[in-house]
Formats: structure tokens, sequence, C-alpha cells
């Protein structure tokens, strides 16, 4: 029996700019680090050649099959477009859960594909590197399942930690943000989650997101170039330990994405982000493609008790996180019952 885990994230600046279709003319970077929230495979392998699959977080059951006649029900996508990439033929039950709820704006749709493609690729024996991991990953949703996304999230859940992860057409550098430790802590005691609630599907918001580019539309186009812009000069930021500018990014950084497309935003998410402003926050942004899900903002500790009540009151849950420096591990859970 193996267990697979895998870190998801918080995107803090320049999302959408990891898309191909913007990074491979224009470049692209992101400021964004895994946290200690995770996706959890269990795979148990078998004695005959059946599959079957359970997921907790869509409370559903993949009857057993063959890998040949294997159909992936709605919430099973991601597992079986995963074994059958790997061709894995070898019985095997599989289980999944999540400490975030799917659709919640953390990664948690690209940190499970790494989860199995990592897990996958230890059982075939592959010693991949991450970079390896990242882009079947991303190959595997994008091109495979069709989920219109940007490859950073694979990126950050294959290597893990607090990156500025640069994208251009030849390479993909992925390259930690290196600040002192009493910064570092201070950042972290000043950025709240929120869980907002109203997961979705990101696919309707990232398509248009995605035809925008195609198009050249000038305003996506301008806003992509204003982040990718406001991504440099976080890292910047960061490395000088200025990271009072750093809540006054978010800030600029959610403007800019509302303009990304329609959905990024609406009137619920516009009235909490108001209420954040009003009582201590200096800037936020929701963590996915937009919607729904979570709200990260920027406040001053000394700020928090109010302003955490006040956001608990307008019906907002407070999501204690820290920051985690992993990728994906997997564990060989025989080796630890001693058999």
């Amino acid at each position: 029996m193996f267990l697979g885990m895998c870190p998801v994230r918080i995107s803090f600046s320049g999302g959408g700019t990891d898309m191909p279709e913007y990074y491979n003319e224009f470049g692209g970077n992101v400021v964004t680090s895994t946290i200690d929230r995770f996706t959890y495979v269990i795979l148990n392998l078998r004695n005959d050649d059946l599959i079957q699959a359970f997921s907790s977080d869509f409370q559903i059951h993949n009857p057993s099959a063959t890998l040949e006649k294997l159909k992936s029900n709605p919430g099973m996508e991601i597992p079986i477009a995963s074994l059958q990439y790997f061709n894995f033929k070898t019985g095997v039950d599989v289980m999944i859960s999540s400490d975030v709820p799917p659709g919640s704006g953390l990664g948690g749709s690209s940190s499970l594909t790494v989860n199995f493609v990592k897990t996958l690729s230890i059982l075939n024996k592959l010693k991949w590197k991450n970079e390896k991991i990242a882009e079947t990953s991303f190959h595997i949703e994008r091109n495979v399942l069709q989920h219109p996304i940007g490859k950073q999230d694979d990126y950050i859940a294959s290597f893990g930690g607090f990156n500025f992860i640069r994208f251009t057409k030849e390479q993909i550098y992925v390259e930690p943000i290196q600040i002192n430790r009493s910064t570092f802590d201070e950042l972290q005691e000043n950025l709240v989650l929120f869980f907002v609630g109203n997961t979705r599907k990101n696919t309707v918001v990232l398509s248009s997101q995605l035809q925008n580019v195609k198009e050249k539309r000038k305003e996506t186009i301008e806003a992509l170039h204003y982040v990718k812009g406001l991504s440099e000069e976080m890292n910047s930021a960061l490395k000088q330990s200025n990271i009072t500018y750093f809540g006054e990014l978010l800030h600029k950084g959610w403007l800019a994405k509302k303009k990304f497309t329609k959905g990024v935003s609406n009137e619920n998410v516009d009235k909490i982000y108001d209420v954040a402003l009003e009582n201590g926050a200096s800037g936020g942004k929701l963590t996915g493609a937009g919607g729904g899900g979570h709200m990260l903002f920027y406040c001053e500790k000394s700020k928090h008790d109010g302003f955490i009540q006040k956001m608990e009151d307008i019906g907002l849950k407070h999501i204690r996180f820290k920051f985690n420096n992993d990728g994906p591990k997997v564990l060989n859970l025989y080796d630890y019952s001693g058999k």
C-alpha cells in the first residue's frame, strides 16, 4: 500500500501569465507558495487486474474494471486519466481525499494530478525529476482532460516552497525566494486566509480568459502585462524585506485580475473585499480563477482580532495555514507496518 501526499498552494501574484498562450510570446512569472494543506492518494495493490476508485471529496465510487474498460465518473477524471497515461494495468484500489474542497482556488486539482504522477512514476520505478513530474501533470490536465489551465500549479506542487517562477518559451525557471527568517515569519503572521464558499468549477472563467488571450484582447493582454510587472515588484520587495509593500501589491494585482475576463469577481466578492479594506486589510485577492473559494488578505497582526471577527461576522470561515517547503512525497506503508 502506498500513500502519496502533495501540498496545495496560494498564488500571490502573476497568475494568468503562466498560460503558454501568453508566456510563449511575452514571458510570464508568478510569486507562489505551497502551504500545509494536502491532497492524499492511497494505492492498494490487488492480486487481480481490476481497478476501482473511491473519492471522499466527491463521495463517489468508480466500479472495478480492467484498465481498458475503466470509465471515469465525474470527480474521478484525474485518477483515471493518470492511470491510463501510465498504462497501469496492475490491479489496484485507489482512494483519494483532500484537506480542501474541490474548486476552492488553492490548486487542488493540480496537486492531485502531481500526486498521482509522482506516485505512479515511483511504482513504475521511474526516477523522474520535478520538472518531468510537472510537465507530465500539466499534459494530463491540459491536453488529456482539456482543462484550460496555466502551468504554475503543476510546477509549484512538484517543487514545493516559496518561489518566483519564470515562464519562457524555451524553459521554466523555479527560483526560491530568499527571505530572512524574521521577515518570513512576519509575512506569514500578516496573511489571513478565509473560506468564502461557493466552490465552483473554474473552467468557465479560465476558458473565457484563455479565449481573450488567444484573440489578443487589449484589456486582457494589458492586464496580464501589468500583473507580470507586479510579480517582479513583489519578488523584489520580498528580497528587500518590504512586506508592507507586499500588501499593496496584492491590492493592485486584484484590481488588475478583475480585468482578465468576466466572472473573476462578483457582487458578493466585491462586498467582502470592501469590508476587509474597511477593517484593517491593505490588500487581498481570491486565490484561484475567480468567483468563490478562498480569499487571502494582508493585515498587520496588531489588527487581527477585530479584522478576523468582522470577517467571520459576515459569514467567512477563518482558515489557519502555514507555508510549506515540501513537494510531493510517497510512502510505502508496508515499510511502516513491518511487513
